[in-house]
């Protein structure tokens, strides 16, 4: 939002530099920014067009013959719409400066004719951002005379203000002004209005009608009549175009300098054109059509909430108006509504239509409804003021259910200790007064009444912050010592995740991120239960929420495959949605672990293994054990949208599946070569991380003593089998069995193979003597023959 630095003036005398205000408007929460406006142009000066025809090589440009009272015309090429002979218009001439010296006007050849200077918008002379045509001057001054004669040109400070959501009372100059007050202890009113009003009832006549008081609990209406529709008054001009905002007419600069001024929204209809002298607010049908003010026909929904006379409906609530309802040259009778809109009405219809808006922003981020009634007021009279005529007795409020002051307990005590530092109370009570907070002591706390326009200010918290902010963060000590409740500590629910990020990332794994919204068909493959479709896609491509965690990660494949990427390793950690079973429950959110293999592994002067089912399925087992997940086994079993697959359990509990996926399923992804899944439950795997059991025990004192062992064995005997032989005829001080050799050859012969152990002893109590360790390996030896036939070579 821009806020001029003469405007806030009107409310409180503003001391310090630009940048001092601007940086306590950021230490109050009010991020801003400024720039020192004003005359930001040289040799601009008022021409006169003779001449104006079309560009013989160009279809939107014009060429004009333009007298700048220097005794000779200057050919000038012009895109502007509304450019036409006989006007006066400000003319920037060959070596003028604009934008404050960053752009400079030279002689140009614009599609093969000569052009000697440039006609100006409001834009390029930084007056507004009207830069739709150029701007026209009606004036009598001599041809050459300098514009910044004919213009005023006010120095001014213009602070662009960030604000936070929860702040729509910052919206004004009104609002920034309260904030200002704060710093400097002056209280910051509402402008005095007088209003005089006519006896001419018409005001009371107006029927109002509220169908749904929840959308909107409060409307009011006041008429003027008599009113004439012309340009506004410089003064009003200037005021408008200090903040960037174009002149319109009288009526409508007078509703959106209200609307700058103080903060409401409010809209101006032509009472004329309102049937049956009546005012209903009411919901659209399904289907409904109602053309804006934009001239654009809009589909409405049985959400957006309409302004209708007894007839039609003649506006969007606090979005926009009707074009069968505006003020036009011929209005001479308005009706002006001031009303309060629950802002997630506003935000949800303006949202579906696309249709952002001054006052639907507003509406959005919640308006004081105590200030209806002063807003009318000071708009009627500022009507009146610009555009004549009379302010009709009386107004019409509709408020059937009146909004009661919010109350909030302080507890000074509870407040420091949340701030963590001492706060005298007869500061607390300053900063109250400051922020236009009613109070009264009782039983060491104070009761705060809120002002109506701190829509953000609801419980105690947001007091305290109110406290901090004021006195000002930096201002707050830092605190050397916490104390705190054991108690007050949870588990971190996503440590493992974290610890399983870590433990794939140095695995050579890839982490992807997936859009959680997909079609209908990557909802159908895998067992995930039924998807929640969404009831306001964005499209078709992502009109459901993912059910499963594996398309995504075959989406990924595909897109790399194509790419000619030919080996690589992605997981993802993320959320999906299914419905439940009960209705009543909604949808439940689930946590997933997903892993993908594709291809060969990278090339490399070493020979890795093949990467197949039974290699990934060891990534998949050293990864759990990495993290303190024990006991994994497999169980083969029929998964949907599977073409093999296995089960994966720790003990007796299902933690996910893995396998290759149907080929139907990779005809759909596009994908050549068959890569493999595997999809882990974050919940079952948190579950049992948390609950694993761990022990401390402390090393041993006694050295250790290795023996390697070379068996012969048949090359269909799994390895597994001899090292469960060794860890059972091992005994007590077997520490460690490691595979560290696989040797097929011709020595061993065709149907053999020679695998090497390398075995670790250990005793708790002693120091183990060379025959203790060697009987033990004999006992093995023996034991591996008679179970297996292995020969140790």
């Amino acid at each position: 939002m821009k806020v001029s630095l003469n405007w806030l003036k009107d409310y409180l005398d503003v001391y310090g530099t630009a940048e001092e205000i601007s940086d306590t408007l950021t230490a109050l929460g009010l991020e801003a920014s400024y720039e020192i406006t004003g005359k930001s142009f040289t040799n601009v000066v008022l021409g006169k067009v003779v001449k104006c025809g079309p560009h013989e090589n160009a279809d939107k440009l014009s060429v004009c013959e333009v007298d700048t009272g220097d005794g000779k015309n200057h050919t000038i090429v012009c895109g502007a719409p509304n450019v036409k002979s006989g006007i006066h218009v400000p003319v920037a001439k060959v070596g003028a400066t604009l934008n404050n010296g960053d752009f400079k006007i030279k002689q140009a050849k614009l599609r093969g004719v000569e052009s000697s200077g440039m006609i100006c918008s409001e834009r390029e002379l930084a007056i507004s951002d009207e830069h739709e045509g150029i701007m026209i001057l009606d004036t009598k001054a001599e041809l050459g005379t300098p514009i910044e004669e004919i213009l005023i040109f006010k120095e001014d400070t213009l602070f662009e203000i960030d604000l936070t959501p929860n702040r729509g009372d910052c919206l004004s100059h009104l609002g920034v002004a309260r904030e200002l007050g704060i710093g400097s202890g002056r209280d910051v009113k509402r402008r005095a209005v007088a209003i005089n009003e006519s006896a001419n009832p018409t005001s009371n006549e107006i029927k109002v009608t509220i169908e749904d008081p929840d959308a909107c609990p409060r409307y009011a209406a006041r008429v003027v009549m008599g009113v004439k529709v012309e340009p506004s008054p410089q003064w009003l001009v200037d005021r408008l175009a200090s903040i960037g905002q174009s002149s319109i007419n009288n009526i409508v600069d007078a509703a959106n300098y209200v609307l700058m001024d103080s903060g409401h929204p409010m809209h101006t209809f032509d009472l004329d054109t309102i049937s049956g002298n009546e005012i209903i607010v009411r919901y659209a049908q399904n289907g409904e059509t109602f053309t804006t003010l934009d001239n654009e026909k809009r589909d409405l929904k049985d959400f957006h909430l309409l302004i209708c006379d007894a007839e039609k409906p003649i506006a969007l609530a606090g979005i926009m108006g009707g074009i069968n309802s505006e003020i036009n040259d011929g209005t001479i009778n308005i009706l002006i509504e001031s009303a309060y809109f629950t802002p997630t009405v506003v935000r949800k219809g303006a949202k579906v239509l696309d249709l952002s808006t001054e006052a639907s922003r507003r509406f959005e981020r919640d308006t004081d409804i105590d200030g209806i009634i002063p807003a009318i007021n000071q708009l009627a009279a500022l009507i009146v003021e610009v555009a004549g005529g009379e302010i009709c007795k009386g107004i019409v409020d509709e408020y059937p259910a009146e909004k009661m002051q919010r109350t909030i307990d302080f507890s000074p005590e509870k407040c420091e200790a949340l701030l963590g530092t001492h706060i005298p109370k007869n500061k607390i009570e300053n900063i109250f007064v400051s922020l236009q907070i009613t109070h009264k002591k009782q039983n060491g706390r104070f009761q705060c009444n809120i002002p109506s326009f701190r829509n953000d200010l609801a419980r105690e918290v947001d007091l305290f912050e109110e406290v901090a902010r004021v006195i000002g963060y930096d201002n707050i000590p830092s605190a050397t010592q916490f104390t705190g409740s054991y108690n007050s500590f949870v588990e971190d629910d996503q440590k493992l995740d974290s610890l399983l990020r870590n433990q794939l990332q140095a695995n050579g794994f890839h982490e992807h991120y997936s859009n959680s919204l997909q079609h209908e068909k990557d909802t159908l493959h895998f067992s995930g239960g039924e998807a929640i479709e969404l009831k306001n896609p964005f499209s078709q491509d992502m009109a459901f929420i993912r059910n499963s965690i594996i398309p995504g990660l075959l989406m990924a494949a595909s897109y790399n495959e194509k790419r000619q990427e030919k080996g690589f390793k992605l997981f993802e950690i993320g959320a999906i949605h299914n419905q439940s079973k009960k209705p009543a429950t909604g949808s439940k959110e689930k946590f997933h672990l997903g892993l993908l293999w594709y291809g060969e592994p990278q090339p490399h002067w070493r020979n890795y293994e093949d990467r197949d089912l039974f290699r990934c399925k060891g990534e998949i087992v050293q990864l759990l054990e990495s993290v303190g997940l024990s006991n994994i086994s497999y169980k083969v079993g029929m998964e949907k949208g599977f073409e093999t697959s296995l089960k994966i359990y720790s003990g007796k509990t299902q933690i996910g599946k893995f396998g290759i996926p149907d080929s139907k399923v990779l005809k759909q992804y596009d994908l050549k070569i068959k890569p493999m899944v595997c999809d882990l439950s974050l919940q079952n795997l948190r579950e049992l991380w948390q609950n694993r059991k761990m022990a401390y025990k402390p090393p041993t004192a006694f050295p250790s003593m290795s023996r390697d062992i070379a068996l012969q064995v048949s090359r269909d005997l799994p390895a597994e089998d001899l090292l469960k032989t060794i860890q059972k005829e091992g005994g007590h001080t077997l520490k460690n069995i490691s595979l560290f050799d696989v040797y097929q050859s011709e020595d061993v012969g065709d149907k053999n193979k020679s695998l090497a152990f390398s075995l670790k002893f250990q005793s708790e109590n002693a120091t183990l003597t060379d025959s203790e360790v060697d009987a033990d390996v004999e006992k093995i030896l023996v034991s591996l023959n008679k179970a297996h036939g292995a020969t140790q070579r």
